[in-house]
C-alpha cells in the first residue's frame, strides 16, 4: 500500500476517533506516532491493516462497519488533499476518471497496486461498475462510493451483481442520462457496415442517382455507363479533397505521441478549419507545458533551497540542543543555588523578626524608663524646687542668727553697761558703808543699806557675769549655730546648684533617651520594613527558584523537543528528497512533450 493512501487513512482516523487511538494503534506496530507518510513509500498491507483492526477492536465495532465508515469518510480526506480530482462535471464522470487517476499512479509510483475500476454505461441512466481489487476491501470500496455520492449531493441506487475475492459488481442506476449517442443514419446506411472510405460513399449516391437520369434520357447500358463514370469521377474527386485528412490524422497521432509539428495546412475549407482549431489546442497545449516545465523547474529548485535550508536548520538545532543542554544544567544548578539562598535568607529573615522583636522589647522597656526618668525628673524639679523654698528659709534662719547675734551683742552690751552700773554701785555702796562708818551710830540704818546695796550690787555683778557668761555662750552658740546654717546653706545651696545640675542632665538625658526611643523605633519601623522587603524578596526568590524548577523542566522539555524537532527535520529532508524523485518523476513525464 502506498503512503499517500496510508496517510489519508491515518488523518480520517484521527479526525473521527481522535489522535490517542490513533497513536496507540500506530505504536502497537512499532511506528512512531508523528511519522509522516510519503506518496512513495511502500507500506506493508498486513501492518496498516492490523492498525485498523486495533482501532476497530479499541472502538468496539466491526472490523468490516470500520473499513465501510473510514471509506465513507476518506473521500472528505481526499477532497482536503486532492481537490482537483473532485473537479468533475458528476459523480459519473468523477467515477469514470478513477481509473484513469490509478492508471497514472501505477506508472508514477513502481510498486503500487491500486484497484481497478471499469464503468461501463449500460443505459441512459445505468451503469455496471466493476471493482478489481487482490485486497479483496469491498466494504472500503462502499463506503467510498457512498462517500463520493454524499459529497456530489447525488442519490444513487446500488444494486450487487457479482461477487467473487477479488471483484465486486455494482449496477448503479443515476438520476440523470449518463449516455449521449449520437446516430448519423446516412453515413450507416452508405457504409453498408465495412465500407468507410468517403469517396466510395460519396461515389453510391451519385452513382444511383446519375443511372436513375441516365437510363431515363440515354437508356438502360448509356445511362449506367454515365452513372459509373460520374461515381469512379465523384469517388476519385472526394478522396483527393480529402487529402488533407491524413494530415489532420498524422498531426493527433503525433499529439497522441507527445510530439509537437510545425505542420501548416492550407485548403480553403472546412479542413483548414479543423487544423487551425487543432494548432490551437495545440498552441495551448504547448503554452501549459512550457508553463508546467517552467514550474517543475521552480520546484526543484525550491526542492533544493529548502534541502539546504533545512540542513542548516539541523546544524541550527543542533547547536541550540547542546546550548539547551547547558541551559538545562544552569537552571538545575540555579535551582539549587536558589535553594541555598533561600534557606539563607528564611534565616535572615528569622533573625530579623528575633531581633525586632528584641527590639520591641527594648523600646517597650525604654519607654518605660523614659517614663520613670521622667517621673524622677518631675521628682527632682519638684525636691530641687523645695530645696531652693529651704534654702531660702535658711537664708531668712540665716539672717535670723546673725540679727539674733546681733541682739546678743546688744544684750551683752547692755549686760556691759548693767555690770558697770553694779560696779559703780559696789561702789557707791562701798563709799556710803565707809560714810556710815565714819558716821557712827547715825549711819548705822545707811550702812546696813548701803551694805544690801552693795550685795545687791555684788549679786548684780555675779548675775551680770553670769548673763555675760550665758551671753557669751549664747552669743558663741548662736555664732556657731549662724557658721553651721551658713556652712550648712552653703553646702544645701551648693547641692541645689549641683540638683540643678542634675535636673538639667536629667531632662537632657530624658530628652535624649526620648530622641533615642525614637530613633530606635525608626529603626524598628525601618527592621520592619526591611523583614517585609526581604520577605517579599523571599517571595520574589521563591517564585525564582519555582521558575527555575519551571525553567529546568522547560530546558528538558525543550531539549526532548529538540531532538524530537530533530528527528522531523531529518523526516523533513527525507521526505524532500523523496519530493525530489516526484518532480524528477514529473519532469521525465513532461520530457516525453517535444515542445
Amino acid at each position: 500500500m502506498k503512503g499517500t493512501v496510508v496517510s489519508t487513512w491515518l488523518k480520517t482516523c484521527r479526525r473521527l476517533y481522535g489522535n490517542e487511538v490513533v497513536d496507540r494503534a500506530m505504536t502497537n506496530v512499532t511506528w512512531d506516532s508523528g511519522r509522516i507518510f510519503t506518496p512513495l513509500e511502500n507500506v506493508d498491507d498486513k501492518v496498516i491493516g492490523n492498525v485498523i483492526k486495533y482501532i476497530a477492536e479499541a472502538k468496539q465495532m466491526d472490523l468490516g462497519k470500520l473499513w465501510y465508515i473510514l471509506g465513507e469518510n476518506n473521500i472528505e480526506t481526499f477532497y482536503n488533499d486532492y481537490p482537483a480530482f473532485f473537479r468533475k462535471l458528476n459523480l459519473y464522470t468523477f467515477l469514470k476518471a478513477m481509473n484513469d487517476v490509478h492508471a497514472v499512479i501505477m506508472r508514477k509510483f513502481s510498486g503500487a497496486k491500486p484497484p481497478a475500476f471499469q464503468l461501463e454505461p449500460v443505459s441512459k441512466n445505468q451503469a455496471l461498475f466493476v471493482y478489481n481489487s487482490p485486497r479483496g476491501m469491498f466494504d472500503y470500496f462502499q463506503g467510498l462510493l457512498n462517500g463520493s455520492a454524499k459529497k456530489f449531493g447525488e442519490e444513487i441506487s446500488i444494486e450487487e451483481v457479482a461477487r467473487t475475492e477479488t471483484s465486486l459488481s455494482l449496477k448503479l442506476t443515476f438520476k440523470y442520462e449518463i449516455l449521449n449517442k449520437k446516430k448519423y443514419r446516412l453515413n450507416k446506411l452508405l457504409s453498408f457496415g465495412f465500407l468507410r472510405n468517403i469517396g466510395v460513399k460519396s461515389a453510391i449516391p451519385t452513382f444511383i442517382i446519375t443511372a436513375i437520369i441516365g437510363i431515363i434520357i440515354s437508356g438502360a447500358v448509356n445511362g449506367i455507363i454515365v452513372a459509373a463514370v460520374a461515381a469512379v469521377i465523384s469517388a476519385l474527386f472526394t478522396n483527393m479533397m480529402l487529402a488533407p485528412k491524413k494530415a489532420i490524422i498524422n498531426e493527433l497521432n503525433a499529439m497522441a505521441e507527445r510530439k509537437y509539428s510545425n505542420l501548416q495546412l492550407q485548403s480553403n475549407d472546412i479542413f483548414e478549419d479543423i487544423f487551425n482549431s487543432i494548432t490551437n489546442v495545440k498552441d495551448m497545449w504547448s503554452q501549459d507545458l512550457t508553463s508546467f516545465n517552467s514550474v517543475t523547474d521552480e520546484m526543484n529548485v525550491f526542492s533544493k533551497d529548502m534541502f539546504q535550508i533545512t540542513e542548516s536548520m539541523r546544524y541550527t538545532t543542533e547547536e541550540i540542543s547542546g546550548f539547551s543542554g547547558q541551559v538545562a544544567e544552569m537552571s538545575t544548578q540555579q535551582d539549587i543555588n536558589t535553594e541555598n539562598l533561600l534557606t539563607q535568607i528564611n534565616k535572615n529573615i528569622e533573625e530579623i523578626n528575633s531581633l525586632v522583636s528584641s527590639e520591641n522589647r527594648n523600646k517597650t522597656e525604654l519607654d518605660k524608663a523614659v517614663i520613670k526618668i521622667e517621673d524622677s525628673y518631675e521628682h527632682v524639679e519638684r525636691a530641687s524646687t523645695h530645696i531652693n523654698d529651704t534654702l531660702q528659709s535658711f537664708m531668712g534662719v540665716k539672717e535670723s542668727g546673725r540679727k539674733l547675734q546681733e541682739k546678743a551683742s546688744d544684750i551683752t552690751s547692755i549686760v556691759s553697761i548693767v555690770s558697770g552700773i553694779s560696779e559703780q554701785t559696789n561702789l557707791l555702796a562701798l563709799n556710803a558703808s565707809i560714810e556710815a562708818a565714819r558716821a557712827g551710830e547715825q549711819g548705822r540704818g545707811f550702812a546696813v543699806v548701803a551694805e544690801s546695796i552693795r550685795k545687791l550690787a555684788e549679786q548684780s555683778k555675779g548675775a551680770v557675769r553670769e548673763i555675760n557668761q550665758n551671753l557669751d555662750v549664747f552669743a558663741s552658740d548662736i555664732n556657731g549655730l549662724v557658721d553651721n546654717i551658713d556652712s550648712q546653706y552653703k553646702v544645701l545651696e551648693k547641692e541645689t546648684s549641683a540638683l540643678k545640675d542634675v535636673k538639667d542632665i536629667s531632662f537632657e538625658a530624658k530628652n535624649s533617651i526620648q530622641d533615642v526611643s525614637e530613633a530606635i523605633n525608626s529603626s524598628i519601623e525601618a527592621l520592619n520594613r526591611e523583614a517585609d522587603s526581604i520577605q517579599e524578596m523571599f517571595k520574589s526568590i521563591d517564585s525564582l527558584a519555582a521558575i527555575a524548577v519551571e525553567n529546568a523542566a522547560a530546558s528538558e522539555t525543550v531539549s526532548a523537543s529538540i531532538e524530537d524537532y530533530k528527528k522531523e527535520i531529518d523526516k523533513t529532508i527525507d521526505s524532500i528528497r523523496k519530493i525530489e524523485g516526484i518532480i524528477d518523476i514529473f519532469k521525465k513525464e513532461l520530457s516525453k512533450y517535444n515542445i
